[in-house]
């Protein structure tokens, strides 16, 4: 066999690192360098948390070995012992499994968000999911994995996982087993497949590929839903162990085209497509039947202009002047709040930041309030939840709290108080009452069950309604926040009940017991239950008007949720009869296949030995495998380790330079686990450069040289944070040494010296660079706003050869001439110093190091004195076609970027003349 050329290497770093690229999941994020970690070691399992959690890991290690056969048993496969690290330093609520490193991560602050939570324990729901997925990557290292593994170590398994599986059902199959093994799981909640009910009954099934790529045009329900129903369509029809057999073969042969959907149709006679079909011909049948049931209540809505892609109006709340305020978002539109009058005259008061979603919004007289994620500037796993308040007739927007934890706000009748849910970092539950002011805290509600409080409202000045989520149960509960006396609505039950609200003797809520999310009300004197709204795809978030006629709420139509109203006559509401309802349940028969009852029921109570887990644990062999990246005009591919606690990152390999086409090989540690970042790194390899050399400033005097260099590299960084509105705002300081070790460099020796120079270059490294982008709509194609700008100074210091380079960059983006559209700027400047003596010849002894900057595209990189670019850029989609051409061919989106590079260079002699001044133009 021929060995590669460096070209052909190339391209197969390339088209390798952008297949693997998304198949990474973990996030190099770091925890206050303060926090102290314990572990507990189980049969099956390790489970690293913060020290003072041990209550929550004692249960998260029960939960986890109660599920571990269970989940496991219908893919086959027993995994092998795994970490799972909980993390209470977010409040943003997820988890995720990654296999390079091998282990899982719980956020375990929990978010009062009916539509993900249900009536679930957050960290249990997080236990079933998320082990789950452990399972699916375990069924990687079978087959080729396992050769794979040998060559790469876990980024081989990755490898196919990322590329012969499809994402619908990773993701498809968890929810379909969370489902399965809890009392309530995504596949039980209406919301969850509201939207595609709602596409399947209105404008029918889309093609196989628009469903699993998406679409700008339309809105698509993501990989979640419909893996859910495409999984469990065949697990109803051929039986649980039916995935097993699918991956099996699959991971015995992953390499040929379309593996996953020949082996689908080796088990099953069905190829994807067909799968898809069949299965969304199934459920469809079900939901027109549903549908047929149904007598929809009237509702009017508001006639604002409709968008003409999908566009969301949620959680209506009356101001004082009867206009209701209401979240915007959509395919066109980031999330912003939104001033509505009934006949449709819209009025955007605030973009909003990264929201913390609650699924809720509060308006009192003309102040409106909300939560964002807020970040700590150094560590990237210490978030938090803080209160905006805006006062709509006067624009001002106040942030209320600080490095607070709070959820769900609701303003009082004054607009004086607020009351929010607060989870602490030991996952304490608690309601807390603010001053609306001051951000004050006045009260706080004792919570000695350690329940979880969704929703809360205001019935007066003195009182709140919340639902209470205990032991897999909701009830609604009106609480005194003076004494923190409580009185339940009803009794307890397994029922998604959200958003409840008090008007005089009705508390109006959420409920989707009837398979469509629909609001009830509830008559605090008679103690009678009724069905207020039956709409057909979902209503949802009742407030009464201010006149008290009409009742005003979000219905969702297939082009997304719209403000309704309705008029408010009891006489039309059906009484509630639970046993009238029959919601399609489509989990049904595998519930009873894998599961047939909630698993969680029933837990262990062991206790198992903690004892402290070791930060300076910083190798993490485990998470050895294939490193593919691609940053700058650098491309890497090489070995790496990282630690799990992200606090040590370990990568080796060869890398490429595509300025000046040389390679090399390197290895390189960072240590996150302080303030500053600690790096170190080492490279040898070939560098290259070009250089005028004639002292008749011919053009044609350009000279070339490639020589070897090592260098060692070692300094401090410091990555910051900022981000505090809808603007990503960050900021990296960083100062390093390098020693580069130089041989056969030979530039000056075409000035008639005798000999090149070997030896040492000392340099000194410093570095800022910062960004403030605004956040991106679905469909624009660069952010609407945003500035960046970086400044590089290198310069060296008792050295065999003298050099410097400095450089500033700065892009800045703006809005086309049409929505979505994008003009980029960018200019730089570059001086390299140090490259000519007093009387104008070039400097025997310069040292040529690489360019910061980019260089017009078309044109390698030339050593200049001053070197000015600038780009300036206009992007814009041409169409949105969603065109299909089989398995082979789906295109999205056709867009087109028009570009004009422009540079001037000046040589290393006379600047007054202008045949010195080198140009360089890129058009296209």
């Amino acid at each position: 066999m021929k060995p590669l050329t460096q070209k052909t290497l190339v391209l197969l770093l390339f088209v390798i690192s952008n297949t693997l690229l998304p198949a990474t999941y973990s996030a190099f994020a770091q925890n206050p360098s303060t926090l102290k970690w314990s572990q507990i070691k189980t049969p099956h399992f390790r489970v690293i948390f913060p020290k003072g959690t041990d209550s929550l890991a004692q249960r998260t290690a029960n939960v986890l070995e109660t599920i571990h056969e269970p989940v496991s048993n219908s893919l086959g496969i027993s995994p092998r012992p795994i970490p799972f690290l909980l993390q209470n330093q977010t409040v943003i609520a997820n988890g995720f499994v990654t296999i390079t490193p091998r282990y899982s991560e719980f956020n375990t602050a929990s978010l009062p968000n009916e539509t993900l939570l249900g009536t679930n324990n957050w960290v249990d729901l997080l236990s079933v999911h998320e082990y789950r997925h452990v399972v699916q990557f375990e069924k990687a290292f079978q087959g080729k994995g396992k050769i794979l593994r040998f060559l790469f170590g876990n980024r081989g398994p990755e490898l196919i996982a990322s590329l012969a599986v499809p994402n619908w059902f990773w993701e498809g199959d968890a929810v379909g087993t969370e489902t399965a093994f809890t009392a309530s799981g995504r596949g039980r909640i209406p919301s969850f497949d509201m939207a595609l009910r709602t596409q399947l009954l209105t404008r029918g099934m889309f093609p196989y590929a628009k469903a699993v790529a998406g679409s700008y045009s339309d809105y698509v329900p993501n990989h979640y839903v419909n893996g859910y129903f495409l999984t469990t369509y065949l697990k109803n029809k051929f039986g649980k162990q039916v995935w097993d057999g699918i991956l099996t073969g699959l991971y015995e042969q992953p390499f040929y085209p379309f593996s996953f959907s020949n082996n689908v149709k080796k088990a099953t006679g069905l190829s994807v497509e067909k799968l898809y079909q069949q299965a969304y011909e199934d459920v469809s049948e079900q939901w027109k039947t549903q549908a047929l049931s149904i007598k929809e209540t009237p509702a009017s809505y508001y006639e604002i202009t409709r968008p003409s892609h999908f566009t969301n109006y949620e959680f209506p709340q009356l101001i004082e002047d009867g206009r209701v305020v209401a979240l915007k978002s959509g395919l066109s539109a980031i999330q912003q709040l939104v001033l509505v009058s009934k006949i449709g005259k819209e009025e955007k008061i605030v973009d909003i930041g990264v929201l913390n979603d609650a699924n809720t919004l509060s308006a009192s007289g003309n102040k409106v309030v909300w939560t964002e994620v807020a970040y700590h500037p150094r560590w990237t796993m210490k978030t938090y939840s803080v209160i905006k308040i805006v006062d709509v007739k006067k624009g001002i927007i106040q942030q209320l709290t600080h490095k607070s934890r709070l959820t769900a706000p609701a303003l009082d009748p004054d607009g004086a108080k607020v009351v929010a849910v607060e989870t602490d970092v030991t996952n304490v539950n608690s309601l807390v009452v603010l001053d609306a002011q001051s951000g004050k805290e006045l009260n706080r509600i004792t919570n000695v069950t350690n329940a979880l409080f969704i929703h809360p409202t205001w019935v007066d000045n003195k009182k709140v309604v919340v639902v209470r989520l205990l032991n897999g149960k909701k009830t609604i509960l009106t609480i005194d926040v003076a004494t923190g006396k409580a009185e339940e609505a009803f009794e307890p039950v397994n029922e998604n009940i959200a958003h409840p609200y008090q008007n005089g003797e009705w508390i109006y809520f959420n409920s989707g017991i009837t398979g469509i999310d629909n609001i009830y009300a509830f008559h605090t004197l008679t103690k009678q239950r009724f069905q207020v709204t039956n709409r057909k795809f979902g209503a949802f978030n009742a407030v009464v008007s201010v006149n008290g006629k009409s009742l005003v709420f979000n219905d969702f139509t297939e082009k997304g949720h719209r403000i309704a109203s309705m008029p408010l006559d009891t006489s039309t509401w059906v009484p509630f009869d639970e046993q009238l309802h029959k919601p399609v349940r489509y989990f049904g028969q595998i519930l009873v296949q894998e599961a047939g009852q909630n698993l969680l029921k029933s837990i262990g109570d062991s206790t198992y030995h903690v004892k402290g887990y070791r930060k300076s644990n910083l190798l993490n062999f485990t998470a050895t495998g294939l490193l593919l990246n691609s940053l700058d005009n650098n491309l890497t591919l090489g070995l790496s380790s990282q630690n799990l606690l992200n606090t040590a990152i370990a990568t080796g390999g060869i890398t490429y330079n595509a300025n000046e086409n040389t390679m090399g090989h390197f290895v390189s540690a960072t240590y996150q686990g302080w303030y500053p970042l600690v790096d170190f790194s080492y490279t040898n390899g070939q560098r290259k450069a070009s250089v005028y050399l004639d002292k008749d400033t011919k053009l044609d005097s350009l000279r070339s040289d490639t020589w070897k260099q090592q260098q060692w590299l070692m300094g401090f960084r410091l990555p910051l944070n900022f981000t505090h509105s809808k603007y990503k705002e960050t900021l990296s300081l960083g100062v390093h040494l390098s020693i580069n070790q130089v041989e056969g460099y030979d530039l000056p020796k075409r000035l008639n010296l005798s000999s090149g120079i070997n030896g040492n270059v000392n340099a000194m490294i410093y570095s800022i660079a910062y960004s403030r982008l605004l956040k991106r709509a679905v469909r624009d194609i660069a952010p609407q706003w945003g500035q960046a700008i970086s400044l590089y100074h290198r310069k060296s210091f008792t050295s065999v050869l003298d050099g410097g380079i400095s450089s500033i960059q700065g892009i800045a983006y703006f809005p086309g001439l049409v929505r979505h559209h994008s003009f980029r700027i960018r200019g730089a400047y570059q001086y390299q110093s140090a490259l000519k003596t007093v009387d104008g010849d070039v400097n025997p002894r310069f040292y040529s190091f690489t360019t910061t900057i980019a260089m017009p595209r078309g044109y390698s990189y030339q050593n200049l004195e001053n070197l000015w670019t600038a780009t300036a850029e206009y992007a814009l989609p041409i169409a949105d076609p969603d065109w299909n051409w089989g398995r082979f061919l789906y295109i999205k989106r056709i867009k087109s970027t028009f570009f004009a590079d422009l540079g001037q260079g000046e040589t290393y002699y006379s600047k007054i003349k202008k045949q010195d001044l080198v140009n360089y133009t890129s058009l296209g």
